[in-house]
């Protein structure tokens, strides 16, 4: 997939694009690898498929490499993963972990890493630090590690100690006691993406047709992986207290497998049978053909989106329902209030009852809801769009590597 800066100039400006290339001037022909776990399903794959190829237009060699592994160094990296976000039971023992160093070892010497700065996103990649090459490394974590497992933290803290810096999408996730150069970067969503562009209201209803969903009556969504941070559950609960006052209303969860995920069929079987008994309650994947085109018609559709995760790195859902005029009603987790500014883009919520209370107010009320949609819009045209973080990456490249 190929993109270009100057498309970029009617949706964010000129004065922005030429800040941009005058940037890219400092690193110009600098290479740049980025490397992770999977290459589709998940935030980190949607920005990478959009943000190397826009690099490479503004004069970075970027270069975007994917770890290759089997199902059992998934299952561990994911209990990594859960216990950075602050699940204290798990113990990661001596066979998981040579298991996670051996993957490791055998990609150190299969992937390209050699550049002026490589990039390497989550937990997943980490260790690859250990043969590190000549240039830059830069560790890129996606997730909330603000009160981390401590024993799983030690583990990993011997690793991320190496690297020359580090990036995370909030100021409070900075983890106490560790001591170097730290980058603050929200995640971005593409506006010109299959998921995010303009799509005419003719095709949202032939894909609402598709599946089944009536567009004559209201829509709730939700859209995430299926996991326990996401708390689908949650959202079934929430949903079920508004049809009480809101008849006729539906409910769309809607998500992603990803290779690198052993949980999430796991958690689909659960959702599924938990709705099970109740109509109107439609669960699509990339399974059921929900690719991105049909993610941006269904969003597109909501009424009201919600993001009930318990906890969340950064929540891009939440920025593509925002970008779409969507008003988000969500638990305050993660990124999520960097986003969802309570009042004026959606609602910030504590638990299940106040989250419906708060959907039934905007499904009863279209003109709020489309007011807190439009702010959303705004708020992320000036915040959380692909070319201010190319932006932002570049002041950073130009600090690491920069003429």
């Amino acid at each position: 997939m190929e993109r270009s800066i100057e498309d970029y100039r009617s949706i964010v400006g000129e004065g922005e694009v030429e800040s941009i290339l005058e940037l890219a001037e400092r690193v110009k022909g600098a290479k740049v690898i980025h490397v992770n776990a999977t290459s589709y399903g998940g935030g980190v794959a949607e920005i990478l498929k959009n943000l190397v190829p826009l690099a490479r237009s503004v004069g970075l060699k970027a270069k975007w490499e994917i770890l290759k592994a089997d199902p059992e160094f998934f299952g561990i990296t994911k209990s990594i993963h859960n216990a950075l976000q602050g699940n204290m039971k798990i113990r990661i023992g001596r066979k998981e972990r040579r298991h996670y160093l051996l993957v490791n070892e055998k990609n150190a010497e299969e992937l390209d890493l050699d550049a002026d700065v490589v990039m390497i996103h989550d937990p997943q990649p980490l260790p690859l630090i250990n043969w590190k090459r000549d240039g830059k490394w830069v560790w890129r974590c996606h997730i909330d590690i603000s009160e981390p497992n401590p024993r799983v933290w030690r583990f990993v803290k011997r690793f991320i100690e190496k690297y020359d810096a580090m990036v995370l999408s909030s100021e409070r996730y900075i983890p106490k006691g560790l001591r170097m150069k730290v980058f603050i970067r929200y995640p971005p969503i593409d506006p010109l993406s299959d998921k995010n562009r303009p799509i005419r209201q003719s095709e949202i209803e032939k894909v609402l047709g598709r599946y089944g969903i009536d567009p004559d009556r209201p829509i709730v969504g939700q859209v995430a992986r299926f996991d326990p941070w996401k708390d689908p559950l949650g959202a079934i609960d929430t949903y079920l207290k508004v049809r009480e006052k809101v008849p006729g209303t539906q409910l769309l969860l809607i998500g992603s497998f990803a290779h690198d995920d052993p949980e999430g069929s796991e958690w689909y079987r659960k959702t599924v049978e938990y709705a099970k008994p109740h109509r109107d309650i439609h669960i699509l994947t990339n399974m059921d053909g929900v690719g991105d085109r049909e993610v941006n018609a269904l969003q597109r559709s909501f009424t009201v989106a919600m993001q009930l995760s318990i906890r969340e790195g950064f929540g891009l859902a939440v920025t593509e329902a925002l970008w779409k005029g969507v008003p988000v009603v969500a638990r305050r987790a993660g990124g999520i209030p960097l986003q969802v500014i309570d009042g004026i883009t959606g609602f910030l919520v504590n638990g299940i009852d106040e989250a419906a209370e708060k959907v039934t107010l905007l499904i009863r009320r279209p003109w709020l809801a489309r007011e807190l949609g439009h702010n959303g819009l705004m708020h992320v045209r000036r915040n959380f769009l692909i070319t201010r973080n190319l932006k932002e990456y570049l002041r950073m490249h130009i600090d690491l590597v920069g003429k």
